[in-house]
């Protein structure tokens, strides 16, 4: 005899009524639809590709690897045009590529600007002017002492062209010394101009600026920042009163701010000397360049 029965379930049989009733299909509900599409706007285009690229990102090793890098390589170049110059003056200075005589120097080369420019004072400026007159080198010379006007320079080989030069400014007052730097060089007062017969040193200086400030602005105030750049045998041009003056650089070399030679000059000889704070935008030093008159 078993142990368990087996017994089938009755079949139960649905009354029509309710096998119509579940076989019924009930209506899929209505999407309210605009009586007008809305266009596509900015801001669709932006996310969408937005969305492509952070998909483009994940899904890709190489995106994922060269964009990083791109960023990564122009952060440098902007690291590299801001304190790179500074430090190649410093390196050029300590191997003595600035100091040359009759050999040509070896080939190689968004903010106030009151940040990037040297300014080392018009206190400064006085005192050199009184040491300089004492030591009796320059001579006298009416007709550059009085003359008042705007004259230009140029040198080619550094790409600067038509600088404007304010003549005899008083460098020992600093309203004045301020104003005109901003916008243009400076002829020292009481040395030598082009115009004059006597054999006196013509001294233009102008302020020098860190980092790639002049290469960014081109702003005239900071145009002696290539001053450093220049080679002996270089063109200077003079313009002035309708007649041009030519230079060729005979030296350049790297002095201490109190060195009145910058003024003076030799005595006896016609010279040109420009002269700038370095290393650029800072006032411990001067570059100085002498060229003599060409015939």
């Amino acid at each position: 005899m078993s142990l368990y029965t087996y017994r089938k379930a009755p079949i139960k049989v649905l009354p029509t009524s309710q096998k119509k009733e579940e076989l019924q299909i009930r209506p899929v509900p209505q999407v309210k639809q605009d009586p007008q599409p809305r266009g596509i706007t900015l801001w669709d285009l932006l996310s969408g590709a937005v969305h492509d690229f952070n998909d483009l990102l994940i899904k890709s090793k190489f995106a994922g690897f060269i964009v990083p890098a791109l960023l990564i390589i122009f952060g440098i170049s902007v690291l590299y045009n801001q304190f790179w110059p500074e430090v190649e003056q410093r390196l050029k200075l300590w191997a003595g590529y600035y100091d040359t005589t009759s050999v040509a120097l070896v080939a190689g080369d968004y903010i106030e600007k009151v940040q990037y420019l040297s300014n080392p004072g018009a206190e400064y400026f006085k005192k050199l002017n009184i040491e300089a007159s004492q030591s009796h080198i320059l001579k006298e010379d009416p007709i550059s002492i009085k003359y008042r006007g705007t004259f230009s320079l140029s040198i080619s080989s550094l790409g600067l062209n038509n600088l404007p030069v304010i003549a005899n400014v008083d460098s020992g007052n600093d309203t004045s010394y301020r104003e005109i730097l901003n916008t243009a060089l400076g002829h020292f007062k009481g040395t030598g101009l082009p115009i004059s017969p006597i054999d006196n040193n013509i001294v233009i200086y102008g302020h020098s600026s860190s980092g790639d400030y002049y290469e960014r602005s081109k702003d005239v105030a900071g145009a002696f920042s290539r001053l450093n750049k220049i080679k002996v045998g270089d063109l200077i041009d003079i313009e002035m009163e309708g007649k041009k003056y030519t230079y060729r650089v005979a030296k350049s070399k790297i002095v201490g701010p109190n060195d009145i030679s910058i003024i003076t000059g030799t005595p006896n000889k016609p010279t040109l000397t420009l002269f700038t704070c370095f290393p650029n935008g800072n006032s411990a030093q001067r570059f100085v360049v002498i060229a003599n008159p060409v015939n």
